[in-house]
């Protein structure tokens, strides 16, 4: 039996580590269908590991009013960059995304990295010292 579920997701295409989060609806078997199939919707942020923000069961009579939403909505139907700049209001509906952001290591690690280099210098110095004595 297919159900209808609201799917809200990260649309992109509106600068870096940003997303306007939009809510499609949709039919299908179960929750993780739905969010399966939103993924794959144009302009939703595919390559993002959290691009699904919720997935919820609803009526018909929501089902229909959010495709009425979606079926008005500028952003949705412009297929350009130019169309998309004269959207009015546009930046307010925007959010931050950290997706990219770069993760800083603790510097324990740095620290027996340059241990274990430096040990390893210590070694090749005696075995180089080994080798003059020897010969």
């Amino acid at each position: 039996m297919k159900n209808y579920f609201e799917v809200i997701a990260k649309c992109g295409h509106v600068g870096r580590n940003k997303y306007i989060p939009i809510k499609f609806a949709v039919k299908a078997e179960s929750g993780k269908d739905a969010a399966a199939m939103v993924r794959r919707f144009p302009r939703v942020k595919h390559d993002h590991k959290y691009a699904i923000l919720s997935v919820t069961k609803i009526d018909y009579a929501r089902y229909l009013e959010i495709n009425a939403i979606n079926d008005n909505n500028p952003y949705l139907k412009c297929k350009s960059k130019y169309e998309q700049r004269l959207i009015v209001g546009l930046e307010q509906q925007l959010e931050e995304d950290d997706h990219s952001k770069k993760v800083k290591y603790k510097k324990e690690r740095c620290v027996k990295y340059k241990i274990r280099k430096n040990y390893l210098k210590i070694l090749s110095d005696i075995d180089e010292m080994l080798e003059c004595l020897a010969g």
